[in-house]
């Protein structure tokens, strides 16, 4: 019953701004799927990619081969700044306004006097925040799927979209049990989010830097963006290893977070 209660706690403080984060996340999407039909936009694409240094085609974390077709233009949309932002805006909201925010606003003292486990904390916290980022990856995969229906593509279904968006909601799942034991570890909303931005900045450019930079190739594994590769899942599907990194990183994170919660001094 104490997890329910502190799930909606946590719905209605964080359910408004949802609406826009999925509303914009679905509109760009479809909007891809609009250029995707553009011959004029392939065309361009096509020159351009080809005048593009690497390290600009391994900043978008495409291949010249693909992004130029129609599905590889609807594939960049998944990896395109926009959504990894409104995602990661999400992650960052809930997971340390739900722990570190409401330390810091004195409030999580109303709530450890009422017989509520800390346990039952992050896991309402937890459930508010999957639930959520689930809506966001289903927004953009809705709009992929309405523009598609809208005006069908050759060879291009949404479905083959569908493991992209999983794979989308499992990489900042994961990053969102990460946040959970920052948000574990501090007593302000505002300091657990400047680490956790700086944790995902820091694995987004260290993703970037080892695929353009040689010398520190065998770096790239520690970031999470590595396993996070929408052409490839169009292509072959989620592989089983990228789910185990995954898994693994959240139930680490998850462990900790539950032992630490758990002694710390509110």
């Amino acid at each position: 019953m104490s997890v329910s209660v502190l799930f909606r706690h946590h719905v209605r403080l964080h359910r408004v701004p949802l609406v826009p984060l999925a509303a914009g996340l679905a509109l760009f999407e479809w909007m891809m799927t609009f250029v995707a039909r553009q011959p004029a936009v392939s065309s361009f694409l096509t020159a351009a990619l080809r005048a593009a240094p690497p390290e600009f085609l391994s900043l978008m974390n495409q291949d010249l081969l693909t992004s130029v077709s129609a599905q590889g233009i609807i594939g960049v949309g998944y990896t395109h700044p926009f959504v990894l932002i409104m995602m990661a805006v999400w992650t960052a909201r809930v997971p340390c306004a739900a722990l570190a925010g409401e330390v810091g606003r004195g409030t999580m003292n109303l709530v450890a006097a009422r017989p509520v486990t800390r346990a039952a904390q992050i896991a309402a916290a937890l459930g508010a925040f999957l639930g959520g980022l689930g809506i966001l990856a289903a927004a953009a995969w809705l709009g992929t799927l309405i523009g598609l229906l809208g005006r069908p593509l050759p060879g291009v279904t949404a479905w083959r979209y569908l493991p992209v968006a999983a794979a989308l909601w499992l990489t900042f799942a994961a990053f969102g049990t990460v946040a959970i034991l920052v948000s574990a570890l501090n007593r302000e909303a505002g300091t657990a989010i400047a680490w956790l931005s700086g944790l995902m900045a820091g694995s987004y450019v260290l993703d970037y830097a080892a695929r353009v930079w040689p010398r520190i190739a065998s770096l790239r594994p520690l970031s999470l963006f590595r396993y996070y590769e929408p052409q490839r899942v169009v292509r072959s599907g989620l592989a089983g290893c990228d789910l185990l990194v995954f898994a693994a990183v959240a139930a680490g994170a998850l462990l900790i977070a539950f032992v630490w919660f758990a002694r710390r001094d509110l």
